[in-house]
């Protein structure tokens, strides 16, 4: 873990509109952001010029808003520096004008530290349908232009709805076959974590994928978010053919953060059993959405994934990259 202070600002506070501070690297505590906006997430992979910005009102101040800026490069400021997204968060609905100061203030704290480009990751559309909206209208006002939008795909959980009546038939075959060899899921412990990394390694391998963490860096993310992550396994006997690692994104968002199953079990697809497994368990446990990634590199579809995940009952949600060059 980095453990680098934070770079002194003249500036550490603004007040906007009357009503709202901006605060910089003040770190108001915040329990209700994505774990990819939390300070813990940043101060784990900031790098040393890096800025945690908070929207707050009221006395004593409350963060209504995140953002958090890290230079990648000399010059080049990215969010999140690490992860799959980070951008402007908030808590509730906000007005346009307030978000267009809010991004005014960050982009000025971020230029007066050196910086030649700004690059905003932003979550799936479908998280906050509204925000993306307002922000995608202020960043394009202000010359921030959207890199050819990645696709991530979701399955929306519903209480009264299981994944069986969302799948297609060829996917419930799958499922069927999988039970009929005797496969089965099981959450993993910890002594199996290490194992089901190797899984996921194979798989990747095979399909020519990076895998971009190692063990290492999980078990690294898992020390710092204890309880955020849940390793589950389809086993045949005692071999375990496939696994995934999911992350407790937000009280709505489960994540798939990676998943495979090993080389040669393509008929059975026991993925497909896995998925079930993974819908039910986001069901119990309250989630709104389940986020299976995207299907995308750099905008070009990788066709056999995306038709996977819309045959186990996934949508399709814009995960828009926006750039400024200065």
């Amino acid at each position: 873990m980095i453990q680098l202070g934070c770079p002194p600002l003249q500036n550490a506070s603004a007040v906007i509109d009357g009503r709202y501070e901006l605060c910089v690297n003040q770190f108001i505590p915040c329990d209700w952001c994505s774990i990819f906006n939390t300070l813990e997430f940043f101060r784990l992979h900031r790098s040393e010029k890096a800025f945690y910005f908070q929207l707050c009102m009221g006395d004593p101040a409350a963060a209504v808003g995140v953002a958090h800026f890290s230079e990648t490069q000399p010059g080049h400021f990215r969010s999140p520096r690490r992860g799959t997204f980070g951008g402007f968060e908030f808590n509730r609905g906000i007005r346009i004008e307030m978000l267009e100061k809010f991004v005014e203030s960050v982009e000025k704290t971020v230029l007066s530290s050196g910086a030649v480009s700004i690059e905003i990751l932003e979550p799936p559309n479908a998280f906050d349908q509204a925000k993306s909206a307002l922000l995608a209208n202020v960043l394009h006002r202000h010359g921030y232009t959207c890199s050819t939008p990645d696709l991530a795909f979701l399955l929306e959980v519903n209480g009264e709805e299981s994944i069986w009546q969302k799948m297609k038939p060829s996917r419930r075959q799958r499922i069927n076959r999988c039970r009929r060899e005797g496969m089965r899921v099981a959450e993993l412990g910890t002594e199996d974590y290490r194992r089901a990394y190797e899984v996921i390694v194979a798989n990747r391998e095979a399909k020519g994928f990076p895998v971009t963490m190692s063990f290492e860096s999980i078990e690294q993310m898992m020390q710092v978010f204890p309880g955020r992550f849940r390793f589950f396994g389809v086993f045949q006997d005692t071999a375990m053919i496939a696994a995934s690692i999911c992350v407790n994104v937000s009280p709505a968002v489960l994540y798939v953060f990676y998943w495979g199953d090993l080389p040669g079990y393509e008929r059975f697809s026991p993925v497909t059993l896995l998925a079930e497994w993974i819908y039910d368990h986001a069901r119990r446990n309250g989630f709104q959405h389940i986020d299976f990634g995207t299907s995308t590199k750099d905008g070009v579809p990788i066709y056999g994934l995306m038709n996977f995940k819309k045959e186990i009952g996934c949508f399709p949600s814009l995960k828009p990259a926006y750039t400024k060059k200065f």
